[in-house]
């Protein structure tokens, strides 16, 4: 129960962090009038969008659960793809939703997955240190 927790949390620290970095990003970009510039109600609707995007890649992140069993935590390569598979399909297909236009997806998937990415290096490091004292 406690490893189930760290997993949970760790979902919940990237969609907090990244959504924070997101929304400010969304902020700067509206400050340098490069995206939202109509005077219409749709203005703050980048906002909603980085927040919903954050949400769809923290719910794709939840096959991280399969580090539970030893089997997935002791590969790397499936541990990999327990943290990342999800996510980066994810992203493809909001890419190829937006084709016109694949920045604001790339910029809004950036954050997640480069605290995903922190997260599983730190998440690798500690099963090496494991596997080497036993």
């Amino acid at each position: 129960m406690h490893n189930m927790m760290k997993y949970l949390m760790m979902i919940l620290y990237c969609f907090l962090i990244s959504t924070a970095v997101s929304l400010f990003g969304v902020f700067i970009l509206q400050t340098m009038k490069v995206m939202g510039t109509a005077d219409t109600d749709f203005i703050n609707l980048p906002y909603g969008i980085a927040v919903g995007f954050n949400i769809c890649l923290a719910f794709g992140t939840l096959p991280v659960l399969f580090n539970l069993n030893n089997t997935v935590k002791f590969s790397p390569l499936m541990s990999a793809l327990s943290f990342f598979l999800l996510p980066m399909i994810l992203v493809l297909f909001s890419l190829l939703l937006m084709w016109d236009e694949p920045w604001p997806g790339i910029l809004f998937a950036f954050p997640y997955l480069s605290v995903l990415m922190i997260f599983f290096m730190r998440f690798r490091r500690g099963q090496h240190l494991k596997q080497y004292n036993q």
